[in-house]
């Protein structure tokens, strides 16, 4: 039959778009290209049988179940990939929640310890506060307690205060009185000074007289009896037979004019020739070289003999210096060099000792060798300093020394803390000015 019907396996004869829908759900198995195609098909179909119609419906429910079951399928993959992504990226997310979280727990962590800390340290300022306070609270009490002790002390203060003034008051009044005392002895001493002075005028007068007879009588040669009567030093006249102490006519070698001096006849033996004095500050000491050269002064009272003078004396035989002091305490010493010789001036007048003894010292004040002489406009000593322009006077420096006994003679009462002063450093200290002093010399041996 040409129109009839023929199946063999699931073809139909004449049916060509039912095989295709077959053909199309076995490659491409869409609902959505094969479900149009099958209906329109099965529209197109003419009218078959009631057992036809039931196979075709029978094997078209099963391919629709299975085109449906393919559906279901291909959902269901697609949900488990989008399942599986969003499982994947909810996974990432949770790691990074977890790391972000850790970082978060490590982050509180450390800020609980320190907040510890910072607790533990509050907790130790607030001990230390407190110490502090108590510390504070006692120191306030002792303040109190010195406050109260230093009311008392000023009070007692201002009572002795009172007390000293009334004191002073009372040495001053008593002082004035002293002061008129003093005055007056002072004026009889200089009366008794003159005195003395005319009485040694007188004496030289007349051991001068006496010295005139003997030429007259002696039976020698006039010139021969003359050489006799020429005094080197003062203990030529003490052997002469002069026993006073005063001013005296001497000839020293090498030079042309005799030189007055004054010459000491009582201490420690007597014959000695004075060659410096200091004892009231009427005799101006700051000199030029020339000055302490020829000797300057009055030799009754403040005088320097004159470094020619001493130089030639102390050529010509073996010398002893003694050297007495006196501060305006009343207190005296001296100190005394067994060898005592001064160079030339062509040596600078250069100091030579030895064998110091005495009271004024357990050692010399003095450099005993190779010191020279400086005044203030010959600087020869061992200071870049020029201790004759800072220390004042002329004098045996060396480096500004231990002594300076033609500084400035400074009054009572202005003596101390006095460099460029009267001083003698072993006697009263370096910077104290003394009240007097004497030079002298004499042969050795007497």
């Amino acid at each position: 039959m040409a129109s009839g019907w023929h199946f063999e396996g699931r073809s139909v004869v004449g049916g060509g778009a039912v095989q295709s829908a077959h053909d199309s759900r076995r490659t491409n198995r869409s609902p959505c290209t094969w479900a149009p195609d099958a209906v329109g098909a099965l529209n197109t179909l003419p009218t078959v049988s009631p057992q036809l119609e039931r196979y075709i419906q029978m094997n078209l429910r099963s391919e629709l179940a299975q085109v449906q079951q393919h559906m279901v399928q291909n959902q269901t993959a697609t949900m488990l990939e989008l399942g599986t992504s969003l499982l994947n990226q909810t996974t990432a997310q949770t790691r990074k929640l977890t790391d972000v979280e850790a970082q978060v727990l490590n982050q509180t962590s450390r800020m609980e310890i320190q907040l510890l800390e910072t607790s533990l340290s509050t907790n130790k300022l607030e001990k230390q506060l407190l110490l502090q306070g108590h510390e504070l609270h006692r120191l306030q009490g002792r303040n109190s307690a010195l406050e109260t002790r230093v009311q008392a002390l000023e009070t007692q203060q201002q009572a002795e205060l009172a007390s000293l003034r009334g004191e002073k008051e009372r040495l001053r009044r008593l002082l004035g009185r002293q002061s008129g005392a003093l005055a007056g002895l002072e004026r009889s001493l200089r009366a008794a000074s003159s005195n003395s002075s005319l009485l040694q005028r007188q004496q030289r007068e007349l051991l001068e007289s006496v010295q005139r007879l003997v030429r007259v009588v002696a039976q020698e040669p006039a010139s021969v009896r003359a050489a006799e009567q020429v005094f080197q030093d003062c203990a030529e006249i003490q052997r002469f037979g002069a026993n006073v102490s005063g001013i005296y006519t001497i000839h020293v070698a090498n030079m042309t004019e005799p030189r007055k001096v004054f010459c000491d006849m009582e201490a420690n033996g007597g014959g000695w020739t004075l060659i410096q004095r200091r004892e009231n500050g009427s005799v101006n000491f700051q000199r030029n070289w020339r000055d302490y050269k020829q000797g300057f002064g009055d030799l009754a009272g403040e005088h320097w003999l004159g470094n020619e003078v001493v130089h030639q004396l102390t050529s010509r035989a073996a010398y002893s210096l003694r050297v007495e002091l006196q501060d305006w305490e009343g207190n005296e010493a001296y100190a005394q060099y067994e060898h005592f010789q001064l160079g030339s001036e062509g040596q600078l007048y250069r100091l030579s000792l030895s064998g110091y003894s005495g009271s004024a010292g357990r050692q010399s004040s003095l450099v005993l060798q190779g010191t020279n002489f400086s005044t203030r406009d010959a600087d020869n000593d061992n200071c870049l300093c020029k201790c004759a322009q800072m220390l004042s006077g002329g004098w045996w420096f060396d480096a500004c020394g231990l002594s300076n006994l033609n500084g400035i003679y400074y009054p009572a009462r202005h003596h101390a803390r006095k460099l460029n002063g009267i001083r003698w450093h072993y006697f009263q200290g370096p910077s104290y000015s003394l009240r007097a002093t004497r030079m002298m010399v004499r042969p050795m041996g007497i």
